[in-house]
């Protein structure tokens, strides 16, 4: 199955959709995965890449798409990519499959420096229609690694160029920056003082998406 690169128009919402729903006790685990679709892009562009096959659990969302074969997997990982959104916070995060990367322009991106436990976690804007979301990246990043590295924030010049530039409000900005601190809090670092391992990271919430098969026929990213 190939892309489809579409264009939204539909307003940003910025916080963070719904509350996790009510999970009643004795539930089977396949009654609460809802199957859904997700659309994902840029702040500031219309251009969207999806629909991705995708699974809701409780207050947490999983997506996949495959990488092209420009990509090379860390052995024994698959170029099957998923990523997960904890969406009462609006931050999206996936340990990468993928270990090189060659550019169209021959140049190599190779991530061996980094490791394979490594994940990337992204400030996002979530929208919601129904069975489908709509995710959009909101410039800030972080990598977090599992080895007893400290985390690398990244990308916080970009989202201060959009602020100047305009095409992210103040009101926007300072939902965002609220979000992203309470996902620190909770997650990487509860305490005022570092400590050696994260609070819950990755989140003990993804759990239940976490070894699921893949969700439906693949579709893959086009360079």
């Amino acid at each position: 199955m190939r892309p489809h690169w579409t264009g939204a128009s539909a307003q940003t919402r910025m916080n963070g959709v719904n509350q996790p729903d009510h999970i009643p006790p004795g539930h089977a685990l396949n009654t609460l995965n809802q199957p859904v679709e997700v659309m994902r892009g840029r702040h500031g562009q219309e251009r969207l890449f999806g629909p991705l096959p995708g699974v809701r659990h409780a207050g947490v969302l999983a997506y996949e798409f495959e990488l092209p074969d420009s990509f090379e997997p860390w052995p024994g990982r698959t170029l099957l990519e998923r990523t997960f959104v904890l969406l009462d916070l609006g931050v999206s995060f996936a340990n990468p499959c993928w270990a090189r990367h060659i550019e169209p322009d021959g140049a190599v991106v190779d991530r061996g420096a980094e490791g394979s436990d490594t994940w990337y976690v992204d400030l996002v804007t979530v929208e919601q229609h129904e069975n489908r979301y709509i995710l959009r990246d909101l410039f800030i990043d972080v990598m977090v690694p599992m080895d007893g590295r400290h985390y690398r924030m990244l990308d916080l010049d970009e989202f201060a160029d959009a602020i100047d530039e305009g095409s992210l409000s103040v009101e926007q900005a300072t939902d965002a920056l609220r979000r992203w601190q309470l996902f620190l809090d909770r997650h990487l670092h509860a305490g005022v003082a570092p400590v050696e391992r994260w609070t819950d990271f990755p989140p003990s919430a993804i759990l239940p998406l976490l070894e699921l098969p893949p969700f439906a026929e693949p579709v893959r990213w086009s360079d």
